[in-house]
Formats: C-alpha cells, structure tokens, sequence
C-alpha cells in the first residue's frame, strides 16, 4: 500500500507543441479510408447547412417578399431534397464514426498489452498495477474518443466557420468583413483558456492514476491491511487522493464552463453590429445603392450564430482535447517504457 502512494509518475508539465496530438493523430493511419469517408460526409452536410440558410434568404426576398408564388414553390422543392441527401449524410458519417471508434480502440489496447508482456519484471515491480489499468482503459477510451467524435466536431466546427463566411461574403462583403473581426478575439480566448485548462487536466490524470492504484492494492492486500490494523490510515490517504483529484477536476470544469459564457458574450456583440449596420443599410434610401435586404439581414444573424454556435461547441472539443491529450502523454509513456534485459 505504501508503495502505491510513494509511486511518482513521470511530469509533463510543457506546453502542448503539437507532438502529441499528431501521434495520436497517426493512430489512425491504418484506417484512413474510414477517416476520409467520415470527415467526407461531415465536410457535405456542413456546407449544405450553410446553403441552406442561404435559401431561407431567398425565399424571403425572391419568394415572400416579391410575392412570387413559382419563385417560392421552387426554392422549397430545393430545399426539400436536399433534406434526404442530408439525412443520408449525416446516417454516413455517425456509422463511419463509430466503426472507426472501436477500431482505434482495439488497436491502441492490443498495442499495449503485447508490449506490456515484452517489460521486465523490474517495470512492474516499481509501477503499481492500477496505473497500467487506467492506461488500458479509460485513458484508451479517451483517445479513441478524440480521434473519432472530437474529430467530427472539430472537422464540423470548420466547415461551418468557413461556409458560413463564404456565404455571408456573396451576400455583403463589408458587413462579413466586420464579423471577421470577432474571429482573432476569440483565438486569443481559446489560447488563454488553453494554458490554464491543460495544467488541470494533467494534474486530475495523474491523481486518477493513483487513484486507481490504491484500489487495486487495498483490495489485493486486504489480509495485510486488516493484519496491521491500517484501515483508517488507508481510509485517510484514500480520501486524500479523491479530495485532491476533486479540487483539480472543479478547476478544470469551471475554466471549460467559462470559456462558453465569454464566447456568447463575443456573439451578442458580433449580432448587435449585424443588425446596427445592417438595418441602416436595408433602409429604403439606402438598399438600393448598398444591396441589403431584410432577407440578407436574417441571414446574417443566422449565419453569425451558426458560426459561434460550433466554436461553443469546439470549446467543448478544445477541453476534451486537452482531457485527452493528458490521457494520451502516459499512454505513450507506457508504450515507450524499454526493457531492462
């Protein structure tokens, strides 16, 4: 049991550089056509969400407006269409994702177990056994996470960012040209929150790991506890350990909790500027010689908040990152653990 506790795990306190992410990135390599086909579709549906907005602006310009009836019936038909082939899109990408998942999985935990029985005995006499378990499982589970779902919601968010902007450029360039202006504030955001909430998250993966070890050695070594009259003692370092993994988890969850207040706030911000500038642009004196519309409006506003709703959604993907990145770090360090003999 003391030995658990005395375990010291390597640090990694550096900045994330990159190095890491791309290999766990090249996990999944062996199965690029399944990456292709999913980020494929994923690539398909977000751009047709953009397309769509677009045509909710005609069909209040070309159709409501105008009062064009054939106008209004033809954009609808469009529009219904492509609601199936989305729908298939959308079935392609979640089956692809998933298959991908558990083939990640698989071969990141058979990768470890075949170099686990290549270690010394001197390996696992000094690592607890816990440790190598929480390698195995959950932070295994958590890198598979990344590269499929994290993945998808990362290739989504940018589609969407990038479609979106496209679009909002046909329509009025000097108006996206102003909500281009949001993009580098919330950049310096995403940095900031970055530093403080990888620290965090390396530091609950660490106490988890030792977390795990004591339940494996209380359990095991149950008759010696009880013979030395140590479960209070016991009792204490464990609750040690879940009160420290409890404060690490609560400073982590409240920096990835604020990142979504803040990113709201930059959004009310960037629809206030829409529709200040935009209104005065549609105007009647004025939409003629500018090219705003009241559909053009809308659009804008719609597009600002399909464009900040996946970086919320990305800051959710960001913190996972980081959860797995931190996983990721001693998964490697067992992985690149060489034999004494």
């Amino acid at each position: 049991m003391a030995n658990d506790f005395e375990f010291e795990e390597e640090e990694f306190t550096t900045q994330f550089n990159g190095r890491t992410f791309l290999r766990i990135l090249a996990l999944t390599r062996p199965h690029w056509r399944w990456v292709a086909g999913f980020l494929l579709t994923v690539a398909v549906v977000s751009a047709m969400d953009s397309y769509f907005t677009f045509l909710s602006k005609r069909i209040v310009d070309e159709g409501i407006l105008a009062g064009d009836r054939a106008a209004l019936v033809e954009i609808m038909t469009i529009y219904g269409l492509l609601i199936f082939v989305q729908a298939a899109g959308v079935f392609g990408f979640i089956y692809l994702t998933g298959v991908l998942g558990e083939r990640v999985r698989y071969d990141l935990r058979k990768k470890m177990f075949n170099h686990l029985q290549a270690l010394s005995f001197s390996y696992f006499d000094r690592t607890p056994v816990g440790w190598i378990m929480a390698r195995v499982t959950s932070d295994s589970d958590r890198i598979a996470e990344l590269v499929t779902w994290g993945l998808l919601d990362l290739t989504w968010g940018i589609m969407n960012v990038g479609s979106a902007l496209v679009f909002m450029l046909l329509i009025n360039w000097k108006l996206a040209l102003l909500v281009l202006l949001v993009i580098p504030v919330l950049a310096v955001v995403a940095v900031q929150f970055k530093k403080r909430i990888l620290v965090e998250f390396r530091h609950v993966r660490k106490i988890n790991s030792k977390i795990t070890g004591a339940y494996n050695e209380n359990i095991n070594g149950v008759r010696v506890v009880k013979a030395l009259g140590r479960e209070e003692r016991n009792l204490e370092e464990f609750g040690e350990l879940t009160g420290e993994m409890y404060r690490a988890a609560y400073r982590a969850a409240w920096l990835s909790a604020l990142f979504l207040p803040v990113v709201q706030i930059i959004s009310a911000v960037a629809v206030g500027v829409i529709v200040w500038y935009g209104g005065l642009q549609a105007l009647p004196s004025a939409a003629a010689a500018l090219g705003m519309t009241v559909g053009g409006i809308q659009a804008f506003v719609s597009y600002v908040t399909f464009m900040l709703w996946p970086i919320q959604e990305m800051a959710r993907v960001y913190a996972e990152m980081q959860h797995a990145i931190a996983s990721a770090e001693r998964v490697f360090s067992l992985i690149d653990a060489v034999p004494e003999v």
